[in-house]
């Protein structure tokens, strides 16, 4: 009896049995980020396509990539505007798009505002890597601090905007050559 109290205290309430936090945007977003640490000031921009989990990320000088985190297991390609070349993304990389490892344990610290927009603050930890993440309730990362394979650094959102976004930018560009895979 006094176990299914507590799943009913639960169920009625979503937030108390919340562990970690919602990792993938539930509504489409573009999010501008600064890299944090280190002497270059990078700039990336992601943009989530939410109904169908993809999110694109421009990298300065080299072209962008798409993630679709809606497949089992995750997918993704890197497109080299330059070389005209895509080559499918590795399983590493996929795996840290959304900021923390996808087998992260979290643990809420408190709550923070960054680009305008509240946020709450996660600290996670996946077997050596660690670090902090403050999520909004809708999924959307604004800032993400920590350590991955011995290397530290983050990222921190200065612009926010709501806005549907096109599909056919998250598509392979028609004509680029598909770069072989590493064996």
């Amino acid at each position: 009896m006094r176990g299914l109290v507590i799943v009913a205290l639960l169920a009625a309430n979503p937030a108390a049995a919340q562990q970690a936090p919602l990792l993938v945007p539930s509504r489409d977003v573009a999010i501008t980020y600064r890299g944090t640490g280190g002497a270059d000031q990078v700039t990336i921009t992601m943009a989530w396509l939410a109904a169908r989990k993809m999110v694109r990320m421009e990298m300065p000088g080299v072209g962008w990539s798409v993630a679709n985190h809606g497949t089992t297991p995750p997918s993704g390609f890197i497109v080299m505007e330059e070389a005209r070349r895509v080559m499918d993304m590795p399983a590493q990389v996929l795996n840290r798009q959304v900021g923390a490892p996808l087998d992260a344990r979290f643990v809420r610290e408190g709550s923070d505002r960054v680009a305008g927009t509240a946020c709450t603050i996660w600290r996670y930890q996946s077997g050596a890597d660690e670090g902090r993440l403050c999520m909004t309730a809708d999924g959307i990362m604004l800032r993400s601090q920590g350590s991955f394979a011995g290397q530290s650094g983050g990222m921190e959102a200065t612009q926010v905007s709501y806005a549907p976004q096109d599909p056919s930018r998250f598509e392979v560009p028609q004509g680029y050559q598909r770069a072989a895979p590493r064996r």
